[in-house]
């Protein structure tokens, strides 16, 4: 998918090339009199780079410039967006260009964590696949130069290759296309099944292929009844490991959820994952930062269980207000609101704000990347009915 999206940002760039830079290069002047959107200038250099450092753009944002440079949008209004780049004071390809490279550089930006399983009969390619769903992880799949067949886990037979191997320590089984290097990863998930108690020796195998005494190892398993505590040791024991997190087990039965709530108790999560509100509202799709207090963190958990809908009724021109299934505890403090903040009001009411007012609140967060006539559109007039979800 991410190539896909580079390449699509790619023949944009290259479409304007193949015309030519600057072709609808249009001064602050020249946009008032020929379109309805007006560059919004900010009062200084130092508001302009908090801007621009602020905005995340998204391939909505590349679609919204080229619009504009072909003179296609006449019906949006794309006021205050900080489509300036390069600071000429006009909008044209060469901030796309630039646009377009923000947008790629967050796309394609690596993951530094790696999710490498072992899986013969798909039980631990399930769970693998789960977390990296959740994770953005990359992903290996190791594969016996010699595929096992079913006749080889076939633990009846005392001789099957699958019981002699692990009755022999020794036995490292040869890899199919070892991965060339795990540097670039910081964090790396282990997945295998367990094989009459421990790790199948092919995991061995790949332990001793590569450094870990700089990595974060998290194993997981997957057995019918087996613990995994036996592996943990061995592979512990094995090579040198920076630090290695306390594993888990899954039944072949493990759902999606059961997956993440182990993914939400690791520590390595609560540093380098942001949780994020999903605001699902008339076929649109925000997406909201958490603020910092007491009652957004009880909104978070809560919407981990299951996605909630509100109801939110108009009220005085400049909000929408609901209430909420649960009462959240309030730190209320005198507030002169912005719009798009999101706030909780007496304990159990959400309101979003699309103008300002002054009162009495706790703040559960602000819905990102979008101007405050655009939310005043989405929201509509009158009741609007939300969808609450964790992103």
């Amino acid at each position: 998918m991410k190539k896909i999206i580079v390449s699509m940002l790619t023949a944009v760039a290259l479409s304007f090339t193949a015309t030519g830079c600057g072709m609808s290069n249009y001064t602050s002047t020249e946009l008032a009199e020929n379109s309805i959107v007006q560059l919004s200038t900010p009062a200084d250099d130092e508001q302009s780079s908090a801007t621009y450092m602020k905005y995340e753009y998204t391939e909505k944002d590349i679609i919204n410039l080229q619009d504009f440079i072909l003179n296609k949008n006449s019906e949006k209004d794309l006021s205050g967006k900080p489509y300036d780049m390069n600071g000429d004071d006009c909008w044209d390809v060469f901030d796309l260009c630039l646009m377009r490279r923000e947008v790629v550089k967050e796309t394609v930006t690596e993951s530094n964590t790696l999710v490498i399983y072992f899986s013969r009969t798909c039980n631990t390619e399930k769970i693998a696949e789960y977390l990296i769903e959740l994770t953005g992880a990359d992903s290996y799949v190791i594969e016996a130069a010699v595929p096992y067949t079913d006749a080889d886990i076939k633990y009846q037979d005392d001789n099957c290759r699958a019981n002699k191997e692990q009755n022999d320590k020794t036995v490292r089984p040869e890899i199919a296309n070892p991965i060339d290097s795990i540097d670039s990863y910081d964090t790396i998930f282990l997945g295998y099944p367990i094989w009459w108690g421990q790790e199948p020796r092919i995991i061995d195998t790949f332990l001793e292929s590569y450094d870990f005494s700089d990595k974060t190892v998290i194993p997981f398993c997957t057995s019918g009844s087996s613990g995994i505590a036996t592996s943990e040791k061995n592979i512990a024991d094995l090579v040198p490991i920076g630090k290695q997190l306390e594993g888990k087990r899954f039944p072949a039965s493990a759902t999606k959820d059961d997956v993440k709530e182990w993914v939400y108790t690791l520590p390595l999560n609560n540093e380098k994952v942001e949780t994020k509100l999903l605001i699902s509202v008339n076929g649109q799709e925000l997406t909201a930062s958490f603020a910092d207090s007491t009652a957004a963190k009880e909104l978070a958990e809560k919407l981990k269980a299951e996605p909630v809908t509100v109801t939110l009724n108009e009220y005085g021109g400049f909000e929408k207000v609901g209430k909420l299934p649960w009462s959240l505890t309030r730190t209320d403090a005198s507030t002169e609101t912005e719009p798009c903040d999101i706030m909780l009001y007496q304990g159990s009411q959400m309101t979003i704000f699309y103008n300002s007012n002054s009162w009495s609140y706790t703040k559960l967060g602000h819905i990102d990347n979008i101007t405050q006539d655009e939310l005043k559109d989405i929201l509509g007039e009158g009741d609007v009915t939300i969808t609450l979800s964790m992103k």
